[in-house]
């Protein structure tokens, strides 16, 4: 076998496994293939071939040829599109109630695979101004924590949610904006007070995008 068609192979499942975020080991859990096959495909020593190539093919979504061709899996990836939910509205000032909205975006498709439970927000108001636009698309991963500084959406009042920097001191749950406009300040919440009952957080901001035609 020549070996350059073993390496652009290689370069190529390497590719799709880290936009799966798989390992040798779940590669071959999930396809049935000898974890030592699959690992020696991953290090550039052995040719996939036959029945092998077509379980590949299967499992990532792509053809044949996307793992055979040299720079395939990249230009597959990079015109392959991808779509996420745009589920409604989250406020960059005073909380606002979310709604469903029935729309798809369009998203790199990196984005999609890396993030395959995310969904998107269009974000409203200035009270974020100082790292987006009012009318941006944030995509949001699902999760119950944040990290102090990270921002995310969090539910306040049960049923509203808005977008900020979290932090929480102590026996307080402090929400931070990032603005230009001096009437937003930040928000506290006295856990002792029973205040932070009706907080929840519903995930963290990953990725954003300004949409096509917005006016600067």
């Amino acid at each position: 076998m020549n070996e350059d068609i073993k390496i652009i192979f290689s370069k190529n499942l390497n590719r799709l496994m880290e936009l799966k975020r798989e390992t040798a080991t779940e590669v071959s859990e999930k396809t049935g293939i000898a974890y030592s096959t699959v690992n020696d495909w991953k290090n550039g020593k052995k040719m996939a071939r036959g029945g092998n190539l077509q379980k590949l093919s299967d499992h990532f979504g792509v053809n044949i040829s996307d793992l055979t061709s040299e720079n395939s899996a990249h230009q597959m990836i990079v015109n392959k599109p991808a779509f996420i939910e745009l589920k409604g509205k989250v406020a960059a000032g005073l909380p606002l109630e979310m709604f469903d909205v029935p729309e798809l975006v369009s998203v790199p498709y990196e984005v999609r695979e890396r993030y395959p439970n995310s969904y998107l927000l269009e974000l409203k108001g200035d009270s974020m101004n100082k790292l987006f636009m009012d009318g941006s698309y944030v995509l949001i991963d699902p999760c119950d924590n944040l990290e102090n500084g990270e921002i995310g959406v969090v539910r306040v009042n049960h049923t509203e949610a808005t977008l900020k920097r979290f932090y929480k001191l102590g026996d307080a749950i402090m929400l931070q904006p990032e603005s230009t406009n001096p009437d937003h300040q930040n928000q506290t919440y006295d856990c002792s007070e029973g205040e932070c009952e009706s907080i929840s957080i519903l995930g963290k901001l990953v990725w954003a995008m300004t949409p096509i035609g917005m006016k600067f």
